[in-house]
Order: C-alpha cells, then sequence, then structure tokens
C-alpha cells in the first residue's frame, strides 16, 4: 500500500483540476442527500435497527456499517482529487430508487422499501458527485444490502432441507428413522428441526463474511462470484453436518450429550472450522493489489450546480414518501362488517379450544369459529384487512397460522385446483399428540385468491394503482384427525368444496360494501 500512496502523490499535479477543497464539500453534500433519504423513510430505518437488536440472524448489522466504513476509507487514495460532477443519470437513478421505495410503502413491504433506500444512498453519491465518484464507491457501498434484514422467508425450506439431509444421513449410516415432515423418530429418541435449526444465520452471516473475504481477497469477478456460491452451499451443507453429527452423538450417548449446550458448542465448532477452511482454501488464489494510475480529472462543475443537484437529491425522497402516504390515506376508514352468512346455517362449537388458532395481526375484522361437519369439528379463520399499514397487513412475519407452539409443524405443500370450487390453497400439516391438524390456507385479494406472499402484494399493489383499495384477506379452514395428515385433509377438502365458494362471495360483498 505505502508503493501506491507514494505514486498517488507524485501525481498529485495531473489531478489539481479539482478544486481544494471540492472533495471535502462533495462529501459534505452527499451526507446531507443522505441524511435526507433517512428521515424522508425513518420509520423503515427504525424498523431496520430493532432488526439488528432483536433477530440474531441479523446481528451483524453495526458490523457492516463498520466494514463500509472502513472500506469507503481505504477509497481516499482513489477518491482523492476527483473532480465533482453532478450527473442527471444519477438523479434519475435515484428517482427511480424512490418510486420503487413509493410502491413498496403502498403494498406495505418493508424489504422493497429498505432495499430501495441503500439504492438511494448509492444513487445520491452518483448524483452529487458524478459518474468516476460513483464508480469508486460502488464497491463498499454494495455491502450496505447486507444491513437490510432479508432472508427470514426461506426459513421454512432450510429447515426442510435441514430435516431431509438429516434423516438421509441417519439412514445410510443404519439407524432406523421414521419421518412425517421436519419430525422423525430414531429408537433412541424423538426429534424435531425448529426455527434455530434450519441454519438461517449460519447462511446470512458466511454469504456476508464471505462476500468481505471475496471483494478484499480478489480482484477477478469470476473468482469472486465463485467463492460467494461457495460461501452459500458451504453453511448448507455445515449445518446438515451439524444437525446429524448431534443427532448421532446423542443416539450414541443414550442422550447424555448432544443437547443443552453441548448441542449449540457443536454447531459453532463445526461451523468455525468450516469458515476456517474456506478462506484458507480460497486464499491460495488471492489475486495482487492493483496498481492504481490517476488521471487527469478536469475541473469540478461549478459550485450553482452542484448544489442545485444536492437540493433536488435531497427533495426526491421527500417526494415519493409524500406520495406514498397520500395514496395510503385515501382507503375508506370505515371498519368492514364482516358476515359470512353461507357458514350461518351450521352450528358451532362455542366450547372447542384445542384446535389451530392463527394470529394475524392489525386485521380490521375476525372471522374465528369452530363448526360440526359430518359430526367433526372443523375450524374456520378470516382475517380481513382494510387500509393496509406496516404492522397492519395481510403478510407478516409476525403472523401466524399456528403461535401457540403447542403444535408440531410436520409438512407443507400446495394443493392444486382438484375442485371447480376450491381455489389453489397451501397445505399446512400439524402434529399434537396422537391428533393431525390440516390447514388449508390462502389470501384473497379483492377477488383473487393466491397462495404466494409476494402474489398478494402484487395483487394489492395492482388493485390501489386502479383505485379499487386494498381490501384483502387471509383464509384458513383446518379439520383434524387421530389416524393421519392424510384423513385430516380430506376432511378439509369435503369442507372447503362445500363451503369455500359460499365464504369468497361474502368476502366480495364486504369489499363492496367499502367502496
Amino acid at each position: 500500500m505505502t508503493s501506491i500512496d507514494r505514486q498517488l502523490k507524485s501525481a498529485e499535479p495531473l489531478i489539481a483540476g479539482a478544486r481544494p477543497g471540492s472533495g471535502w464539500l462533495a462529501a459534505g453534500l452527499v451526507l446531507a442527500v443522505w441524511s435526507a433519504i433517512l428521515i424522508s423513510f425513518r420509520s423503515h430505518v427504525a424498523m431496520v435497527l430493532e432488526a439488528w437488536e432483536t433477530l440474531p440472524s441479523h446481528a451483524h448489522g453495526y458490523v457492516v456499517l463498520l466494514i463500509v466504513g472502513y472500506l469507503l476509507w481505504n477509497k481516499r487514495p482513489q477518491l482523492q482529487g476527483l473532480a465533482c460532477r453532478p450527473s442527471w443519470k444519477g438523479l434519475a437513478a435515484l428517482a427511480l430508487a424512490g418510486l420503487l421505495a413509493m410502491l413498496g410503502e403502498m403494498v406495505s413491504v418493508a424489504a422493497v422499501v429498505q432495499f430501495s433506500i441503500v439504492f438511494m444512498l448509492f444513487c445520491a453519491v452518483w448524483a452529487v458527485a458524478g459518474d468516476r465518484v460513483a464508480r469508486v464507491t460502488l464497491g463498499p457501498l454494495s455491502f450496505l444490502l447486507f444491513a437490510v434484514p432479508f432472508g427470514v422467508e426461506a426459513l421454512p425450506v432450510l429447515m426442510n432441507w435441514t430435516a431431509d439431509a438429516t434423516v438421509l444421513a441417519l439412514r445410510y449410516t443404519g439407524v432406523p428413522v421414521f419421518q412425517e415432515g421436519r419430525n422423525f423418530v430414531i429408537p433412541s429418541g424423538q426429534w424435531s428441526v425448529i426455527e434455530a435449526c434450519g441454519g438461517i444465520r449460519y447462511l446470512l452471516t458466511s454469504v456476508f463474511i464471505g462476500a468481505v473475504f471475496a471483494y478484499l481477497t480478489y480482484t477477478h469477478l469470476y473468482k469472486r462470484a465463485l467463492f460467494m456460491v461457495w460461501a452459500v452451499i458451504m453453511p448448507l451443507v455445515a449445518n446438515w453436518v451439524r444437525a446429524y453429527v448431534i443427532v448421532m452423538v446423542a443416539h450414541l450417548t443414550n442422550n447424555e450429550w448432544g443437547l443443552g449446550m453441548s448441542h449449540l458448542t457443536l454447531g459453532w465448532v463445526i461451523f468455525g472450522l468450516a469458515i476456517f477452511a474456506s478462506f484458507a482454501v480460497g486464499a491460495r488464489w488471492r489475486d495482487p493489489l492493483p496498481v492504481f494510475q490517476p488521471q487527469p480529472q478536469g475541473a469540478s462543475s461549478p459550485m450553482a450546480v452542484v448544489l442545485a443537484a444536492s437540493v433536488l437529491a435531497a427533495v426526491i425522497p421527500f417526494a415519493w414518501h409524500g406520495m406514498a402516504a397520500a395514496m395510503e390515506g385515501q382507503g375508506d376508514s370505515r371498519a368492514p362488517l364482516l358476515r359470512l352468512d353461507t357458514l350461518a346455517s351450521l352450528e358451532q362449537d362455542p366450547a372447542a379450544t384445542s384446535g389451530i388458532r392463527p394470529e394475524f395481526q392489525g386485521a380490521r375484522a375476525v372471522h374465528q369459529a369452530s363448526y360440526r361437519y359430518k359430526g367433526e369439528p372443523v375450524d374456520v379463520y378470516v382475517a380481513y384487512y382494510r387500509n393496509q399499514r406496516q404492522g397492519a397487513e395481510l403478510v407478516s412475519v409476525f403472523n401466524r397460522l399456528e403461535p401457540s407452539h403447542d403444535w408440531n409443524w410436520s409438512i407443507s405443500s400446495h394443493v392444486s385446483r382438484n375442485s371447480p370450487t376450491v381455489p389453489e390453497v397451501r397445505l399446512e400439516g400439524y402434529v399434537k399428540g396422537d391428533r393431525h391438524a390440516a390447514v388449508y390456507h390462502f389470501y384473497w385479494v379483492n377477488g383473487t385468491t393466491t397462495t404466494s406472499d409476494a402474489g398478494s402484494k402484487v395483487l394489492e399493489m395492482i388493485s390501489r394503482l386502479r383505485g379499487r383499495g386494498d381490501d384483502a384477506a387471509a383464509i384458513t379452514i383446518t379439520a383434524y384427525s387421530t389416524d393421519n395428515l392424510e384423513a385430516a385433509r380430506l376432511k378439509t377438502e369435503a369442507f372447503a368444496a362445500e363451503h369455500l365458494a359460499g365464504v369468497l362471495a361474502d368476502l366480495s360483498r364486504t369489499a363492496e360494501a367499502g367502496r
């Protein structure tokens, strides 16, 4: 690094076209625009900080800021003397990123807004300081993407993979296993893959650390890409090995080891060894540090142009945020009158309390009842939303089909349309003792059904842009059986085929009454 600094200092006459102090002025203006972005979307910034404090999988958020600051500080030799030339392309990109943030606010998708904030921070540098500064700072600022609390949505899939990989390894090594979803039984005891075993923390930590290592170690794009692919594969495999080793240790020691603190210790030891081995191997193909040859940059733009670009860049985020707030206030503020007339003729069982009881926060109206259908209990839950906002929205990580954790999740799958009266639904299976519960779950958005979280957000955005509001509902139907999950599913299917079309018609009438 010393030799690079000498070369840069010797080249200072070549880049003296920039006015003295213009670099500090550009940095100050960029920080002012960043402040405007963060203040205008301060509620989402607060959500990010809260996630860093409360979610173990995103506890590295503050470390991300330190890494970004360190990498930007190391870019000083390249930034020194660069001319400050505001870019209209940067302003256009900033406006597009603000539009994306507005759409994210409209449909209450926090991740979209938060990623858009990161894009706006980069575009602010591009708009105020110009193309060359943007290219130099692109790498360090890209790490801000890891500050966004994303990835939790993949946890159910990771849990399924962990359970399947563990069962496969046990069978391969001669241990008899009976599996039902994420639950499996071996001769020495019963095991269940819970959220902490899914490996999401390993995965997110590995991807972040791997990205920093690849950025500092390699200059060739293909090497960085290959190492990032490994940074995704490695924690998945390490987590599967961890789960298998823990189960085997407990099995071979009659459950004296592999539980409690030894459970956690084995996990982090295996992950630490995998990270160390990855860095040791990856360092063998390290690229040499590049030698930068500064080029003449010319003069900075007139002060009036720089200030005008900065003011415009600071106004853009406030404008998009204000537009989103105005559109959110256009909906009907009255609470919806939710009446499921199609179920009025069924006998209710008000004493039933031992079944699946979903919890959807912020619903404007809720219908939750247990009915007697062909002599068997069937639970129906409808959470109806209108004028959705953050914390009171149809799709949220805080909404739970089974919030009590008394039931063990066993399986999740899609059930295709096999009846003209039953839309595509998602089947969630739960077990409690010898009782099985089959839950049909899907979303209804202003007359259209979907099982996709992202799809429901798109439908909500289209409905709002068409001026039809954001009325939506989560529908769950649950039947039970002491035989097996398939027997419970057939009961849920029969109830849905007979009554679901009427429930959807009732929801459409509720939405029409609010327009």
